[in-house]
């Protein structure tokens, strides 16, 4: 059986550079051959009226992004190699890899909510507040977490350096990688809308499906499903706004369809009592 990914970040410093580095030379292989097998046309931004007919798929299928990743960071696709194959392919997207985003959102459910620990807690921001330090703010979480374990010293402040460039030179060879498979204007009436969407769909989630409550000011995940947008959403990518229910079952696929548990029958003697 795989150990669990949290267990090896402990276990295992050097973790998340080696999965950095290795989808980097895997993506980076990919996007050599398609630059050298293209055409130059592929690359001259020409656009067309028709190209605009791409961003309405390209909206759906940042969502689909989303609900590829989340559903295989907790292992909900069957068979189960598809989880990983989902998770790579989304992970690429999305630009973090697949590693990148599963530590940030498993450690998420470990400290939901809590100020200090969450890795992108919304307590005390607004929506625009919270969409612009997300992203930097959740890496900076892991890092966190990276340095209480193996300690704050000289030889992990350069491991982190380190991770961090390849980090950097893998979302950048991600990057490329669509241009190459793209084109020109795939990249730009496809990939980018898909992109943005995917991004601002997790701001919206993180943020708006941890909702405060009025009377303490205390953030818990809660579902969404009350508005047309909402209902729209979780109608094309399997109940994403049902969040409270995802955090009560993660592995559920779908959370919007969560278990109903059966009552309990009496027993005598609890009959008796009553």
């Amino acid at each position: 059986m795989a150990t669990p990914l949290l267990k090896r970040f402990y276990q295992d410093r050097f973790l998340q550079m080696r999965s950095f580095a290795l989808t980097l030379m895997t993506v980076g292989v990919a996007a050599a051959l398609l630059l050298h097998v293209m055409p130059a046309s592929h690359y001259v931004f020409s656009p067309s009226s028709w190209h605009l007919l791409l961003i309405p798929a390209a909206i759906y299928v940042g969502g689909v992004s989303a609900v590829w990743i989340h559903n295989a960071t907790h292992g909900s696709f069957s068979p189960k190699w598809l989880n990983w194959v989902c998770g790579q392919i989304a992970g690429i997207h999305q630009l973090w890899g697949f590693t990148g985003w599963k530590l940030i959102h498993l450690l998420h459910h470990m400290y939901s909510d809590d100020e200090k620990l969450d890795t992108h807690p919304p307590k005390g921001m607004s929506l625009w507040q919270f969409g612009k330090i997300m992203f930097v703010y959740s890496s900076r979480q892991v890092s966190s977490r990276y340095r209480e374990h193996w300690g704050d010293t000289k030889e992990t402040a350069l491991i982190q350096q380190a991770g961090l460039a390849v980090f950097l030179t893998m979302a950048a060879a991600n990057l490329i990688f669509w241009f190459a498979l793209l084109g020109a204007n795939g990249f730009v009436f496809f990939f980018l809308p898909s992109y943005i969407t995917n991004h601002l769909l997790f701001v919206d989630i993180n943020y708006s499906a941890h909702p405060a409550d009025p009377k303490t000011g205390e953030t818990r995940p809660a579902n969404l499903n009350h508005t047309p947008y909402y209902k729209l959403a979780n109608f094309l990518w399997s109940g994403i706004y049902f969040h409270g229910n995802h955090h009560r079952k993660p592995l559920l696929f779908n959370p919007r369809h969560m278990p109903q548990r059966a009552a309990r029958p009496q027993t005598d003697d609890l009959k008796e009592a009553a």
